[in-house]
């Protein structure tokens, strides 16, 4: 008796699931879902109820204006941007932890690299000189061809441009090495702070100065408040209107959205303020479209590229870094832990 009745229980329930009406909804990406509920975070969105047919019983709008939908998904897209930020830097710490196990091995790998390099300088710069004397001496000559009246010979000449050539380049590559030497020893330092800092915490409490040394989310500028939002917000639009190849479309006070792109290289750009209660601050997030982001993938173009490398230093008033040459390194003295 009671096997049947756990039969007909079992039988209720999978007619009862057979029977449940559907939902069909949109996520922020624009891919569609099918369920038995929406979950809450989208049900602002919209949806359509089905019966189990699939047959259409009722559509149900969007809550949300345009704008106010598109501001979700920009303040979705920036928070998946800090969380893959965050999980960089927790791979980062694992694979340092993992690496060293002690401080002191940390600094003597560091100190090895640095002795590598200043061993190569140390060759280059009696190489250099070496070929200094050589120019002298090729220049002593002519000199004194010059001096009893005597032509200079071509192959004697073409020699002397050859060694001042070879002075010129072997100084910009001692010049290249010195930066390099000064890049590792900094990166080492940091990573050894980082080191330190993870394992004993207490001891050796983050410095002030990591929040501000953070790599920067590329398109990001975060502010205390609203207020101090504000003037950055307006010349961000500014710059968002210039440097969009398609019309703004939409402009509200925490959003502006340009057109969508119509050819190859163009691209269109979404400016957003956006509330980071659990932070505490605010943040102005500019993301960059193009034809490739309908594929989710990135814009890649060198176009899209520079306007989103040159976004915070152009908003902040701040002069965007060039590539470092061998004539104006920014060079420092080696320091100590």
């Amino acid at each position: 008796m009671s096997r049947y009745f756990y039969l007909l229980i079992l039988l209720l329930c999978c007619t009862t699931a057979v029977n449940a009406e559907m939902y069909r909804w949109t996520d922020e990406k624009g891919k569609v879902h099918y369920s038995d509920k929406i979950p809450a975070q989208h049900k602002h969105r919209g949806h359509t109820q089905l019966n189990p047919q699939g047959v259409v019983i009722e559509r149900v709008t969007s809550s949300l204006s345009p704008a106010q939908l598109q501001h979700r998904i920009q303040q979705r897209k920036l928070h998946l941007l800090r969380q893959e930020r965050q999980q960089q830097r927790h791979n980062t710490d694992k694979s340092l932890m993992e690496q060293y196990d002690s401080p002191d091995d940390l600094i003597m790998t560091r100190d090895g690299k640095v002795a590598k390099i200043e061993h190569s300088i140390d060759t280059m710069k009696n190489q250099a000189n070496n070929t200094r004397e050589a120019l002298a001496k090729q220049q002593k000559r002519i000199d004194a061809l010059q001096a009893r009246g005597e032509s200079v010979p071509v192959d004697m000449i073409q020699k002397l441009l050859r060694l001042r050539h070879s002075v010129k380049q072997g100084d910009a590559e001692i010049v290249q090495a010195e930066v390099k030497k000064q890049q590792l020893h900094d990166q080492y330092t940091r990573e050894l702070q980082r080191y330190r800092h993870l394992k004993q915490p207490d001891k050796y409490p983050p410095p002030a100065s990591w929040q501000e040394e953070q790599e920067p989310i590329e398109g990001v500028i975060t502010c205390s408040s609203s207020k101090n939002c504000k003037p950055l917000w307006k010349r961000a639009v500014v710059y968002v209107r210039k440097h969009s190849d398609t019309a703004v479309k939409l402009q509200t006070d925490e959003i502006v959205i340009t057109e969508p792109v119509t050819q190859g290289q163009q691209i269109s750009l979404i400016l957003s303020l956006i509330s980071e209660a659990e932070a505490g601050k605010f943040s102005i997030y500019m993301d960059v479209q193009c034809r490739a982001s309908a594929r989710r993938a990135p814009c890649s173009s060198k176009h899209a590229k520079r306007v989103l490398h040159d976004f915070r230093p152009a908003v902040l008033n701040e002069t965007v870094p060039a590539p470092e040459s061998a004539s104006n390194p920014p060079v420092r003295p080696v320091g100590t832990p």
